[in-house]
């Protein structure tokens, strides 16, 4: 039967007309044309996504819009089918941020990689870099080019008169020539000194300075119409000369090298399970900024590759030699210095007016006592300061606030309603013993102080809160010592600073607590055993804007 059905077989196919081959070819061509449909259509389905998730990612302003046109042209699949949103951002203002813990990034890429340690001490979250280096700039001296400077080291570039070195406590490119210029010498313990001294008057410039210093665009506009030299980096230079060649600027650089921007890729979302997902997304920005195309177009904008390398078409000043730091603590000693002498008074002053503060001193209370000194102060210091007034008792605010306010923080030269500032101030002082009262509700005024001075954080000022106490905290329904000290420890902020000086009036006040209190924050704390050293002691608080 097999064979049977075998031999009649043949028979048939010889019979089969031509008309059915081309029938069957029709069915496969066709069956083909189908696969190949389909295929296009996996391929089409695996180039989308089912559901796109919003990221943010703030850059330094230098990088800003080249990124935005790269992460905008990238497929979403290219980017973990996700949507980065690119903002312009100065360093400082996202290290603040992420102290907050509040309007902090997904993504951050901040001019240099100095901020990430700084902003990881005290970030409400992970702080995780994801890459060291998208891109690269070194640090440059921009003038004229009939002005260009022959500095034989950054030491003696930070002397060149009237240089525009820009804020180093906002911005790494003006931290970079003091860190060059350590770096110069780190061999020689005389030479941070040496670096110290030269940024003196450079600090009292800033002291005096009424608004900030030009950026970016406008500070080099600003050296080719008026001339000098300013701090600026590569990229900058190159970008802003770059075009129809009406704009032209040298950029140099010392013998001994200098400092780069390295611009990390840094993953800074708070919230654990988006901080999680946030970091595959940084991964695949990481891959699409490692690019050829990508490094394309950020050569174009300027910029080098994470190598330092010069770029190809001979701009710039070419292959020099990377400066940095061993140790970066002469760097935060230097401007810790820096902060101390550029940076106008801007305090709260909170005077406790509980009840005990009735008690008599001498012939006087330790509130006159205390008012006096308050006046004192406040008729010494120059308009540049910046100060506002609280007062502080159980439930003076009105419910379970136990502080109010008087004045609120602003420059003595300031007029409200034909009063200066300083005038407003010594007018509400001097009303504070109409207030007296209640117990001392010292760890919530305390808190709330520190919370509003933050908030209002001038990068231009030494902010501070001044206490004046002359007791322990009686609040039994207010947060306890313990969480006070925890939170101010959460919450302080490298790029926010906010100093608590306390000063206690008499030993009765709580000088272990008090002391606690500043330390958390790097403050000082004061105890003015006789009452009639509360005027002396005030003043040098203040004046020694919390240096312990």
């Amino acid at each position: 039967m097999a064979g049977g059905r075998h031999s009649s077989a043949g028979p048939e196919r010889e019979g089969r007309s031509p008309a059915f081959y081309a029938v069957c070819a029709a069915a496969v061509i066709g069956l083909v044309a189908s696969v190949v449909v389909v295929v296009q259509a996996v391929r089409s389905w695996a180039d989308e996504c089912d559901q796109v998730t919003d990221y943010t990612l703030a850059a330094d302003p230098s990088i800003a819009p080249a990124l935005g046109g790269i992460l905008g042209e990238a497929k979403r699949t290219d980017l973990g089918c996700a949507n980065v949103a690119v903002g312009a951002a100065t360093s400082g203002d996202i290290a603040g941020r992420l102290g907050k813990g509040t309007g902090a990034p997904d993504l951050w890429i901040p001019d240099s990689g100095a901020w990430v340690g700084k902003a990881a001490l005290t970030a409400a979250g992970p702080v995780e870099v994801m890459t060291g280096s998208i891109a690269s700039s070194p640090v440059v001296l921009a003038s004229r080019e009939e002005d260009a400077p022959t500095s034989p080291t950054w030491l003696a570039a930070l002397q060149i008169k009237d240089i525009q070195l820009g804020n180093p406590l906002v911005t790494g490119v003006a931290q970079a020539p003091i860190n060059a210029a350590l770096a110069e010498g780190q061999a020689d313990p005389v030479s941070a000194g040496t670096v110290r001294a030269a940024l003196v008057p450079l600090a009292q410039e800033e002291s005096a300075r009424t608004a900030d210093e030009p950026v970016g665009e406008e500070m080099l506009q600003g050296v080719v119409d008026n001339g000098g030299v300013a701090v600026a980096t590569e990229q900058s230079v190159l970008e802003f000369t770059d075009g129809d060649g009406a704009r032209t600027l040298a950029a140099t650089v010392p013998p001994t090298g200098s400092n780069f921007m390295n611009f990390p890729l840094v993953v800074t979302s708070p919230a654990p399970d988006r901080h999680y997902k946030a970091t595959q997304v940084a991964r695949a920005v990481a891959a699409v900024l490692g690019g050829e195309e990508a490094r394309a177009v950020l050569a174009e904008h300027g910029f080098r590759g994470p190598d330092g390398s010069p770029p190809a078409d001979g701009r710039g000043v070419g292959r020099i030699t990377k400066l940095a730091l061993d140790d970066e603590s002469p760097l935060q000693d230097a401007l810790g210095g820096w902060a101390m002498m550029a940076l106008p008074i801007r305090t709260l002053v909170a005077i406790d007016v509980s009840g005990s503060m009735e008690t008599p001193a001498g012939d006087r209370s330790r509130m006159d006592l205390t008012v006096d000194a308050a006046l004192e102060g406040n008729a010494m210091f120059p308009d540049s300061v910046s100060a506002g007034l609280w007062a502080f008792s159980q439930g003076l605010g009105g419910g379970p606030q136990d502080y109010q306010e008087l004045v609120p923080i602003r420059r003595y030269d300031t007029v409200v309603d034909g009063l200066t500032q300083r005038a407003l101030m010594a007018q509400q002082a001097g009303k504070v013993e109409g207030l007296i009262g209640g117990g001392t509700g010292l760890y919530d005024t305390t808190l709330a102080a520190f919370r509003t001075v933050q908030d209002t954080y001038d990068p231009r000022a030494v902010n501070s809160v001044i206490i004046l106490t002359d007791g322990a905290n009686e609040d039994p329904d207010s947060i306890t010592k313990e969480q006070l000290l925890s939170i101010l420890e959460r919450e302080m902020d490298p790029a926010r600073p906010v100093i608590i000086v306390t000063i206690g009036i008499t030993d009765d006040a709580d000088a272990a607590t008090l002391a606690e209190i500043s330390r958390v924050t790097g403050g000082s704390s004061y105890v003015a055993k006789d009452p009639a050293d509360i005027a002396n002691v005030f003043v040098n608080a203040l004046a020694a804007r919390g240096r312990s």
